[in-house]
């Protein structure tokens, strides 16, 4: 049951992107950069509660490498998120900086 609100999750923030790229020229940047980011916090909870569920819990609660895992992961999710996904909605966000 778990994976499937956690798959449910991982859709809707495919859907919250899907319609923020197609009409991004409608919103401010300040409005895109913040439902950016929360479609980026949604989408990263899905796929770490998506991991998080599949491993056997007798095995994760004895393998030192899994918060290490899910913060390498999440860094990985946050730095394709800063150079990847935000310069399609601000072309223009890496240059103000």
């Amino acid at each position: 049951m778990s994976r499937r609100i956690f798959r449910l999750i991982i859709a809707f923030a495919v859907l919250m992107a899907i319609y923020l790229v197609t009409l991004k020229d409608d919103h401010s940047n300040v409005f895109l950069i913040v439902a950016s980011s929360i479609t980026f916090l949604i989408f990263s909870l899905g796929i770490h509660g998506l991991i998080a569920h599949s491993i056997r819990p007798d095995t994760k609660g004895n393998i030192i490498v899994y918060p290490i895992l899910m913060w390498s992961l999440w860094a990985i999710l946050f730095l394709l998120f800063i150079f990847f996904i935000i310069p399609v909605y601000c072309p223009d966000f890496l240059l103000d900086l």
